[in-house]
């Protein structure tokens, strides 16, 4: 007879394999090893213990049915859609983002004393001291944002 690993006979028996490491350890079932030492059980034994064994399933043999192909204009009509869907989304992006970089244009009546000053020193971000590079970082940016108004 065949000759198969604990892991088979389990499947061939319908026990768990902690079932047949069970009744190995108690004497029920005699196992061979191979020149490995790994354990295998011959399937007369299987048969001597648990009666008749299980087939193993391989698999289902059923084909599964194919997908048919779309015809060629079902086809131009699902790119048109999507083309058509992709417009919209394009005309959607362009829409937030024009809300996003929208900057109303304020009046001079509108604008504060300190935004309507030309010195950077009148900014009330404007580091009085110098202590560290971060003053001086800040204190350019001030200058740059400045004199791109003017």
């Amino acid at each position: 007879m065949a000759k198969v690993n604990l892991s088979q006979a389990a499947k061939l028996t319908g026990k768990n394999r902690t079932t047949i490491w069970r009744h190995i350890h108690s004497g029920k079932l005699s196992i061979e090893r191979d020149r490995d030492g790994l354990p295998f059980v011959d399937t007369s034994e299987l048969i001597r213990v648990y009666g008749e064994l299980e087939p193993v399933a391989t698999g289902s043999t059923k084909k599964k049915p194919h997908q048919a192909t779309y015809s060629y204009e079902d086809l131009i009509a699902i790119v048109e859609l999507l083309r058509k869907e992709q417009a919209e989304m394009k005309a959607e992006i362009e829409n937030l983002t024009n809300r996003l970089t929208y900057i109303p244009e304020l009046n001079s009546k509108e604008l504060s004393p300190v935004t309507q000053s030309k010195k950077p020193e009148d900014d009330p971000d404007w580091p009085k001291d110098i202590k560290t590079m971060a003053d001086v970082l800040l204190r350019r940016e001030i200058t740059l944002k400045i004199d791109s108004t003017k």
